[in-house]
């Protein structure tokens, strides 16, 4: 019997929502399925041996650095070829064996699952607030290819939180769209949250694009916190990403004098350089530079918890991110116009909400009940409504005349014909939004015809009028916070009023599975429960 040939081995992250587990998966693939022994070699060091099989890949050195696999070395052997694993924590693992297919199909395979409960250990019951640089009318730095940072920030930014999310890992994000964000306010939302950390991400610019190289900086308001993660962040960029090692240095910006929390300032690559504005552009580089971060804030949090055990003292704090967000969606009598909002929110809400709970109500609902549904009958398009209307496309808000004409007679031609200029300069450099962020934000929450559910599909719904203002009325009546918000089924998700800023981070992150239904579901009311 030919004996199994092992052509490829590699590492990469699984997790399972389901089981709520995640795990380091090292994947064994061979010409038919392998057998194996693993034992350990001591507290964090594996070895797995593949008895009965010949190596057909070039013996490597594997440099993983996920937090948990620090490396692996395949070799030959005097007699049958092993991996050496070496792990920054002891684990525990699971041997999953995956046949050949048949006729040809895809090679036998060995599934190591090591277990990353050490990992969401470290990052239990902690807060990090991830802060993309710039944003807005604010690009940042420009690559000689024409790469704007406040693209690359934001994208990285959201591959970490979704990486904490996953560990385990409170996030809080100062920004989340292509948004203007005050320096002010960002510190503002670190400190109002809790956070036990601040990053800001960056990329390094310079008019001498021979500069190269990521680059860590840590505040002076709190040095010794600050440059002990800064150090560790550094250190993980360096084992991750392909890049050159610049260092940390002090920060020479100023923070507010009262803010306490350890802040440093990330510049992962630097966009003016060409090979770097290249790496930025790779999907790859920005996941390596995600999950780097991620292992360089465990290494810190675990520094805190060795110093902690070592002078006896707790760390703990109250949080006011949860871990994780319990969601009840309610269904609904079909809400019609001139109906009490404050009396339908209370009859369907009043027996099961609990003080921290925010409501939260479909935009469309509120409009409805305003008054705001309108039937294209009774709109007269004029002679511009008709040619704008072609624009947007067949399944554009707006891409019908009376949609169009209710848009114009909403924020006046004028705006309406600059959001269009806007939306065709954004398309020739490929940005989108710009009609909207133009001509204004208001029109973007329009529900064409057939946006909705009968009797509604025959309506253009409006967006509410004053939505902030609702909330808090609903809530002074209600006696919970409440979210007024816009959600689609891509994972979008506009808050258009809240009455807790502070919930705003957590309320659109439990938002974005889009547990409202306006159609059939008639679901247009949910509770949102934060677990701590």
């Amino acid at each position: 019997m030919e004996r199994p040939g092992i052509t490829n081995v590699w590492a990469t992250g699984f997790a399972d929502p389901m089981a709520n587990r995640a795990t380091s998966r090292l994947v064994i693939e061979a010409t038919s399925l392998p057998s194996c022994r693993i034992r350990r070699v001591s507290a964090n060091e594996l070895r797995i041996d593949l008895p009965d099989s010949v190596l057909v890949m070039a013996p490597d050195r594997i440099v993983v650095n996920d937090g948990l696999m620090s490396r692996m070395t395949v070799a030959p052997g005097p007699q049958y070829p092993h991996i050496h694993v070496s792990l920054e924590h002891p684990s525990s693992w699971t041997v999953i064996e995956v046949p050949e297919a048949p006729k040809g199909g895809a090679p036998g395979r060995l599934m190591i699952d090591l277990d990353r409960s050490p990992i969401k250990a470290m990052f239990e019951g902690k807060l990090v607030a991830i802060d993309p640089g710039h944003g807005g009318s604010d690009v940042g730095g420009r690559g000689p290819v024409n790469l704007v940072e406040k693209k690359i920030t934001l994208e990285i930014g959201r591959l970490v939180a979704n990486a904490l999310a996953r560990e385990g890992a409170g996030v809080v994000m100062t920004r989340t769209s292509d948004e203007d964000v005050s320096k002010a306010a960002r510190f503002t939302r670190a400190e109002s949250s809790g956070a036990d950390v601040l990053i800001s991400i960056h990329a390094f610019s310079s008019k001498n694009r021979k500069i190269s190289g990521s680059r860590t900086l840590y505040s002076r308001e709190t040095e010794s916190k600050s440059q002990a993660l800064a150090e560790c962040i550094r250190a993980s960029l360096v084992e991750k990403l392909p890049v050159t090692d610049r260092g940390t240095a002090r920060n020479p910006a100023r923070l507010p004098s009262d803010f306490r929390i350890p802040y440093v300032v990330v510049e992962v690559a630097a966009i003016t350089n060409w090979v770097d504005e290249g790496r930025f552009r790779s999907p790859t580089f920005k996941e390596r530079a995600a999950e780097a971060l991620v292992t360089g804030l465990k290494r810190y949090f675990l520094q805190t918890v060795e110093r902690a055990d070592k002078c006896g003292k707790a760390l703990d704090k109250p949080r006011t991110v949860p871990m994780k967000v319990a969601t009840f969606p309610i269904r609904t009598h079909l809400i019609g116009e001139n109906e009490d909002l404050v009396e339908v929110v209370k009859r369907y809400t009043r027996e099961i909400t609990k003080p921290g709970d925010v409501v939260v109500v479909a935009e469309s609902v509120v409009a409805i009940t305003q008054g705001r549904a309108v039937l294209p009958e009774s709109v007269h398009p004029g002679i511009l409504a008709r040619m704008l209307c072609k624009l947007p496309g067949k399944d554009g808000s707006l891409a019908t005349p009376p949609a169009m004409q209710l848009a114009i007679d909403e924020v006046g031609p004028y705006r309406v014909m600059l959001g269009v200029v806007a939306a065709g300069v954004g398309r020739l450099i490929g940005r989108r939004g710009d009609f909207f962020r133009v001509a204004g934000h208001s029109l973007a929450q329009i529900d064409d015809i057939a946006g909705t559910l009968p009797p509604y599909d025959k309506h253009v719904i409006l967006g509410p009028s004053s939505p902030a203002r609702v909330a808090k009325h609903i809530k002074d009546s209600v006696g919970v916070d409440i979210a007024i918000v816009d959600v689609n089924d891509l994972g979008c998700v506009d808050v258009l009023g809240i009455t807790d800023r502070i919930a705003l981070d957590w309320v659109m992150q439990a938002l974005a599975s889009n547990p409202l239904g306006n159609d059939d579901q008639q679901t247009p009311i949910a509770i949102l429960r934060p677990i701590y």
